[in-house]
């Protein structure tokens, strides 16, 4: 089993009740990616409805979670439709709610009509012509668990020389060979460095809100990502995000709005 499975497979403990062990490789620092909490809330609100696929899932993060622990996640289901269910989902430790998140799921395989896009991936230089970190050399557990190639343009910041202008993107895949699927492109949407670090080197910019939209089920290979944000205003920033698979597919967007902490 991958370790992204491993990790993100809930328990059942009663109707609408599940349980799961906060796993510490998902860790920035001490603290757990806020993507990979979305996703272990996505395998449950998973098992309580019948549509197969996420279509929009906004999570809001209300305390620290400790890693290395047991959670519970209570699901609510608030629609059962024809084509589309919608459910809350409850992340608690210690008996207190530490995320909430609200999603909508569907079938994107049944899904027909109008289709227009006008964007194109992002251009960056194919993978092995990015910046990509050593894994021997990584400070935190979550730099373990990929394979990420930082275009280079906007790579400085997360080597610690920020460039000048709040953006970061590149190309990411699962290190242990696990392929992209819609419950992963949550964790995607959180795995790269913070955009503000390529304008200075802050210190924790811990996430508020994070709305990811599932527009296409991903195709095996690297994805191709990017992220940028406009509006840095007193200590708080978005960042609107992309994701296009390996054969040029728009597969998800996200925004996240962060606040920022100085460095101790």
């Amino acid at each position: 089993m991958y370790e992204f499975d491993r990790d993100t497979a809930v328990s059942p403990l009663g109707e609408g009740v599940w349980s799961v062990v906060v796993s510490p490789g998902w860790n920035i620092g001490t603290i757990p990616n806020g993507g990979y909490l979305m996703a272990i809330a996505l395998s449950a609100v998973g098992r309580e409805l019948s549509h197969p696929d996420p279509l929009t899932a906004t999570s809001h993060f209300l305390g620290r979670i400790t890693s290395g622990e047991p959670a519970t996640i209570e699901v609510e289901v608030l629609r059962k439709g024809r084509t589309l269910s919608t459910a809350c989902a409850r992340l608690l430790q210690d008996g207190r709610e530490r995320l909430r998140m609200l999603a909508t799921y569907g079938d994107l395989d049944a899904s027909k009509g109008p289709t227009l896009v006008t964007a194109t991936p992002p251009p960056m230089p194919p993978p092995d012509d990015c910046v990509g970190y050593d894994m021997d050399a990584a400070t935190m557990e979550i730099q373990k668990r990929f394979d990420l190639r930082l275009e280079p343009g906007v790579a400085g910041g997360a080597m610690g020389t920020p460039v000048g202008r709040p953006e970061v993107g590149g190309w990411i895949r699962f290190a242990d060979g696990r392929e992209p699927d819609l419950k992963s492109l949550a964790l995607f949407a959180d795995a790269l460095p913070p955009t503000v670090l390529n304008i200075e080197r802050f210190g924790w910019v811990p996430t508020i809100e994070l709305t990811i939209h599932f527009r296409a089920k991903p195709a095996p290979g690297f994805l191709r990502t990017w992220f940028a944000s406009r509006f840095l205003m007193k200590s708080h920033v978005e960042e609107d995000g992309e994701i296009w698979d390996s054969q040029g597919n728009l597969v998800a967007l996200s925004r996240q709005l962060s606040r920022i902490l100085p460095r101790s």
